[in-house]
């Protein structure tokens, strides 16, 4: 009959339940991180499907619907649904629904004038 070495039965005794609880703190870790990403994902995707609605209802005819757009857009830039780097769709949205648009005017010298539109008062109506 073959015996085994004390430390030998001790590590197979203490090991073989340790290294599975390793493994499943690990597991659970892993997947826990997975699972944050993912769900970042989905809020950074509804986050843009909302701020194309509401860019799309602010440049429309209905009254109503522009005023809800951009109070969206207005209420999106305050706040932390959209990362930094998503501000400038916000931004730019917001700057195309403004009741006073600037555009810019490029003369054939290659300087820039700013031109300011007045606006036409359609949503004081």
């Amino acid at each position: 009959m073959t015996t085994m070495p004390t430390w030998a039965v001790y590590l197979i005794s203490f090991g073989t339940p340790l290294s599975a609880f390793i493994g499943t703190v690990l597991g659970q870790v892993l997947t826990r991180q997975a699972a944050r990403e993912l769900d970042q994902r989905a809020k950074h995707a509804e986050a843009m499907r909302m701020l194309r609605w509401a860019a799309e209802q602010a440049t429309s005819d209905d009254e109503r619907a522009a005023r809800v757009g951009a109070e969206l857009l207005g209420t999106m830039a305050d706040s932390d649904l959209l990362e930094a780097d998503d501000q400038i769709f916000v931004d730019a949205a917001l700057a195309a629904v403004v009741e006073e648009p600037v555009d810019l005017y490029y003369d054939s010298g290659g300087t820039v004038e700013i031109l300011e539109l007045v606006a036409t008062g359609a949503l004081d109506d």
